[in-house]
């Protein structure tokens, strides 16, 4: 019977137009599955995770193990530590200057003649400095209680050298893996862990369903997305923006694939995509409040959705 349910939602699931995606599908085991939580994390606009995992963990769903890479690992660093009823409030504090700054030598290259900018960034090993970051996360993440807690962690990084990734546990992540998880390659420098250098976990899974799910078999796996089906990427008309939307594509296209890897892989695990109802609007890179307390509220709004369709019949086929 499970395995004829999750058979039927692959087929739903690859039938249905993407914006079908963002709702739920009730199958016949209803909400009280052991689940796990997968968190693709897009810098800011990871408060939309944070509002739909904030509304899972507070309506009581059975969570066994969260995974996340880049913004995602925060998230889940701190639902693990049992922490999600901070969630929200957490993402409302957040402003730019606790994410990042502008590196000296970058803001002096940007007032040198065009060929001498490219020169001195030639050298430089980040547009941004990684220190707010730090500060912020291990200010908020408690790495003792998630040594300690009943569920399970998966943060996602992507080891430069050996151009493959690197999987942390609750017994093995710390601060420096999870700066890491969110180090864009480019705008953060590498991070040292353990004689390796990592960058952000989005380079080789942006939300690690796969690794997740090898980590801890379970029946329902519930991967949140920070995309809306019906967000399309604006003209770009400069560097930066021609960067960033070149990376969500690839990470989008790259989601899709791992979704659609897992439920082939562990066809007895009910895996399923809630994503935004609307467009968020909000780029990775900008923490503005009202936008972030808008992409809570969403997130909060549509993990409510999805819950009242899991306890709903499904529909006999």
């Amino acid at each position: 019977m499970k395995r004829r349910a999750a058979i039927t939602l692959i087929v739903l699931a690859l039938a249905a137009p993407p914006s079908a995606l963002a709702t739920c599908i009730p199958i016949t085991t209803g909400r009280d599955l052991p689940t796990t939580l997968v968190l693709s994390g897009g810098g800011a606009k990871g408060a939309y995770e944070a509002g739909a995992v904030a509304a899972l963990a507070e309506h009581g769903l059975p969570i066994r193990l969260v995974a996340g890479s880049s913004a995602g690992a925060l998230t889940a660093a701190m639902v693990v530590a049992g922490r999600a009823d901070r969630l929200e409030a957490t993402w409302r504090a957040i402003t730019q200057d606790q994410v990042y700054a502008m590196r000296v030598p970058t803001f002096f290259a940007g007032l040198l003649p065009g060929w001498l900018t490219l020169r001195a960034l030639r050298n430089t090993t980040s547009l941004l400095d990684p220190r707010p970051l730090r500060e912020l996360i291990t200010a908020t993440v408690e790495i003792e209680r998630i040594r300690s807690s009943s569920i399970g962690l998966v943060v996602l990084a992507t080891d430069l050298t050996r151009r493959a990734p690197r999987v942390f546990d609750n017994q093995t992540v710390t601060v420096n893996a999870l700066v890491a998880a969110a180090a864009v390659p480019g705008l953060f420098p590498a991070v040292d862990v353990d004689g390796a250098l990592l960058v952000d976990g989005g380079l080789t899974g942006r939300a690690p369903v796969l690794e997740a799910l090898e980590a801890a078999p379970v029946e329902r796996a519930l991967v949140v997305l920070s995309y809306s089906a019906d967000e399309h990427g604006t003209r770009p008309t400069t560097f930066s923006r021609s960067m960033e939307e070149a990376f969500e594509t690839a990470m989008l296209h790259q989601i899709s694939r791992d979704v659609e890897l897992a439920r082939l892989k562990h066809p007895a695990t009910d895996v399923q995509i809630i994503t935004p109802s609307a467009p968020l609007r909000l780029r990775p890179l900008e923490f503005d409040s009202d936008a972030i307390a808008r992409a809570l509220a969403l997130g909060r709004a549509d993990a409510e959705t999805c819950l009242r369709a899991l306890d709903e019949e499904p529909r006999p086929q």
